[in-house]
């Protein structure tokens, strides 16, 4: 597989490949710790009076491969010295071994920090006795997982595969799915110490060509140590992502929600140790999309949607509602008595919604951080304090648990875990507001968040299209309604190409 230099290791970028072999060898041996790293292999070979030192890590190959591969390397040297027993060229034997050795690619390695690298991450790196370029030759095989359901966006029918770990596994799984002459997988390597692989993946003819390469130059002038917090990293430093809650890129453990953004114009950045990939732009609507509504008939998938909607509004403005309708009691049908509660306990109401969430929420963490077999246990208690315990010594009403129940499972209703984190730090917001200033901090809050989407931009589309600025066609029909495949429009208006490639 032919790689794309990426910034250099420190101190290594300077330093070229040297022609005497102990020169270089000397240089990698000290730099990469041979002798102290015992899961890095350093091996002299000496095959037809050509001398040569091989560096491999060890856990990137399969013993009996690399064992096969460098008898056939023997083989074909030996062969290739004597065809040629006065002086030849480095060109001349990396076109013989490629066109003898089985099943692998032999290429020139010009730079010293790429070798490092590409000794790193785990291909076959060989200097030799009188050439200033080493040879490469691709023999790794990454330990990986194998591919499973994906832990979130399931669905009832239809795929179910999901992305591991391994960049090239992701890749072919939409490379399966697309198979267009025009899909563009750009590689490149992210981080001065991780040097991580990163994929830029987009349709030609399809993908705003600016948008490309806006994305692509913000990948390249990425400046951190490493990756090694996955996507999120990634996602902080080229989106320059302060302190606004909401996600300005989508992430999807799905091949086929992938492969359909970039059907519509979207970019797919899939970065290498991560079992998501990355879509962008997004809007605020595309978050709320659920891929259960493209397995259903479109009258079903439909009604999902206005489901799925009517699940944030409530999970961000409910409690709001609920302490302005407790403030002013006097003002509510009697339809809707039961919004109002009926007990007045020592903690105010605004107390009650607060303390209700955050205890939600350290259930929420104490059943993702206990083990699996004491999941049960943690259940059964917090059953016992939130349900007769809670209400029966005063702390919280019977009302506000029933109403943060049926908040919390709002939230929870999109498939998209970071937009329901975002409505929530919302719903605090607003419930802030109203709590200090009533009626008009209800309206504070609301307008503030409005306002928010508003100017929140997704690498320059507009977050909160196609409300703001308003599209209908080709726009929010798509958003309220899940059309019949036939009448689909293809790519939505705000991300079709404005020039051409």
């Amino acid at each position: 597989m032919h790689q794309r230099a990426g910034s250099a290791p420190a101190g290594v970028a300077e330093h070229e490949i040297s022609a005497h072999l102990q020169d270089n060898v000397d240089y990698v041996n000290d730099l990469i710790g041979i002798g102290t790293s015992w899961d890095i292999l350093a091996k002299p070979f000496e095959f037809g009076d050509i001398k040569m030192v091989s560096y491999v890590t060890n856990g990137f190959f399969l013993t009996m491969n690399m064992v096969l591969i460098l008898e056939n390397l023997q083989a074909n040297v030996v062969t290739f010295k004597q065809q040629h027993p006065e002086s030849f060229t480095l060109d001349e034997l990396i076109d013989y071994l490629n066109k003898h050795i089985a099943f692998v690619q032999v290429q020139p390695v010009p730079k010293m920090a790429d070798a490092i690298r590409f000794i790193l991450s785990g291909p076959l790196i060989t200097f030799l006795e009188g050439f200033d370029q080493a040879l490469l030759i691709d023999t790794r095989i990454y330990p990986m997982r194998s591919i499973t359901l994906p832990t979130t966006e399931h669905v009832v029918r239809g795929p179910h595969d999901g992305f591991t770990e391994t960049m090239l596994m992701n890749t072919a799984l939409i490379r399966r799915r697309l198979r267009d002459p025009r899909l563009r997988v750009e590689l490149m390597q992210i981080g001065k110490r991780s040097q991580t692989d990163v994929s830029l993946m987009y349709l030609k003819d399809v993908a705003d060509p600016k948008r490309v390469d806006e994305i692509r130059q913000r990948l390249k002038s990425v400046n951190s140590d490493a990756m090694t917090m996955g996507e999120q990293e990634l996602t902080d430093l080229i989106g320059k992502v302060k302190w606004n809650p909401y996600p300005i890129v989508r992430y999807t453990e799905r091949p086929d929600i992938a492969s359909a953004a970039l059907l519509e114009g979207q970019i797919v950045i899939v970065l290498d140790t991560t079992a998501e990939v990355i879509i962008a732009p997004v809007t605020f609507f595309q978050h709320l999309q659920n891929p259960q509504e493209y397995h259903s008939y479109p009258l079903v998938g439909t009604y999902l949607r206005w489901v799925i909607l009517a699940s944030v509004l409530v999970s961000i403005f409910l409690p709001g509602l609920f302490l302005l309708v407790n403030d002013y009691p006097q003002t509510v049908p009697k339809e809707l008595s039961f919004f109002v509660a009926q007990h007045g306990d020592p903690l105010p109401l605004w107390a009650e919604l607060l303390v209700a969430e955050i205890a939600l929420d350290m259930l929420r963490l104490a059943i993702l951080n206990t083990p699996s077999i004491l999941g049960s246990s943690v259940s059964i208690v917090a059953a016992l304090l939130f349900s007769q315990f809670a209400s029966k010594i005063q702390l919280l009403q019977p009302e506000v648990l029933v109403y943060m129940g049926f908040v919390v499972i709002s939230q929870y209703a999109t498939s998209s875990f970071e937009l329901g984190s975002a409505n929530q730090i919302s719903r605090m917001w607003i419930l802030g507001w109203t709590a200090a200033l009533g009626p008009l901090g209800f309206v504070i809050g609301a307008g503030s968040w409005l306002l928010l989407l508003i100017f929140t931009r997704s690498f320059g589309v507009p977050y909160f299209w196609p409300l703001l600025p308003f599209r209908w066609r080709d726009g929010l029909d798509d958003i309220v309604m899940r059309r019949p495949s036939e009448d689909l429009h293809g790519i939505p208006d705000i991300l079709r190409r404005r020039s051409k490639a």
